[in-house]
């Protein structure tokens, strides 16, 4: 009776170990799985914190080396700047000496160009004095004019007499300027746009013709063309035909060019000596 007894007491024990190892083995295993699950998503934080610092590192590296190139670039260029900046000095000082050196040149001929003009009065007279018929002589008027322009230019500074020349100098480069001198024999000699010609020519009609048709073979003038023309001791009627003559073929000018080119014309009277002109036929 007492082996059975404890037999019977027994089982329920056994029954309640059981329930109470599965009840252990159940919390357990929910912990591990819960421990898993955490350690899953700490394991992902940590690759993805991993990923990101490894991003940066690179990032850094290449911030790294892309500064590096910047600092070589900037190294590189200081030394070239370095090297202009030497280079630019030497220039600007070699330039300093040239425009010295121009100045200088300036000056010694602007005062040349006022000593040529400070001429004494006898050989302002024998300069502007005419061998013409008495009917064509300068008046005094015109005498005393240039005269007058002879002392004025003699007078100006050397700034001045440069400006002159500069300005005349500018003039030729933006027209053409064609000079036409009725020599001693009679002919008249053409100098402009690089050419010479000469045509002898009696009347006003003739002194038209002979100029158009040189002016026809000549390359396309600039929008100005000034016309000076200046004569030896000739005849009164070769010179008047000249005279008349100019606007006369200057109309005909304008009018073929068709407003490409303007034609002005000034009569500078009687000069004893001739350009210095090669004569072509």
């Amino acid at each position: 009776m007492t082996s059975r007894r404890l037999t019977f007491q027994l089982t329920p024990l056994l029954d309640l170990l059981l329930i109470v190892i599965f009840a252990q083995f159940m919390d357990v295993r929910d912990t591990t799985t819960e421990r898993e699950q955490s350690t899953s998503t700490q394991v992902a934080t940590a690759q993805q914190e991993l990923a990101a610092t490894q991003d940066q590192l690179a990032k850094i590296v290449a911030e790294k080396d892309e500064a590096e190139a910047d600092r070589e670039f900037l190294r590189k260029s200081l030394q070239e700047l370095k090297e202009s900046t030497s280079g630019l000095e030497i220039e600007r000082k070699s330039l300093e000496e040239a425009l010295k050196r121009a100045h200088e040149q300036r000056d010694t001929v602007a005062n040349l160009v006022a000593d040529l003009f400070d001429l004494p009065d006898e050989t302002i007279n024998e300069l502007i004095r005419t061998r013409t018929p008495e009917n064509v002589r300068l008046t005094p008027e015109q005498v005393e004019r240039l005269r007058e322009e002879f002392k004025s230019f003699a007078k100006q500074n050397p700034g001045e007499s440069v400006r002159h020349l500069l300005t005349f100098e500018e003039m030729r480069k933006r027209c053409d300027i064609w000079e036409l001198y009725i020599n001693d024999t009679g002919q008249t000699v053409f100098s402009g746009s690089g050419q010479t010609h000469t045509f002898r020519a009696e009347t006003t009609e003739e002194f038209a013709s002979e100029l158009y048709e040189r002016y026809k073979t000549l390359p396309q003038p600039k929008s100005l063309v000034i016309i000076l023309l200046s004569y030896g001791d000739v005849k009164a009627s070769v010179y008047e035909a000249a005279v008349d003559g100019l606007p006369v073929v200057a109309e005909r000018m304008r009018t073929d060019q068709s407003g490409r080119s303007r034609f002005e014309y000034a009569v500078l009277g009687f000069n004893p000596t001739p350009p210095v002109v090669p004569t072509v036929e």
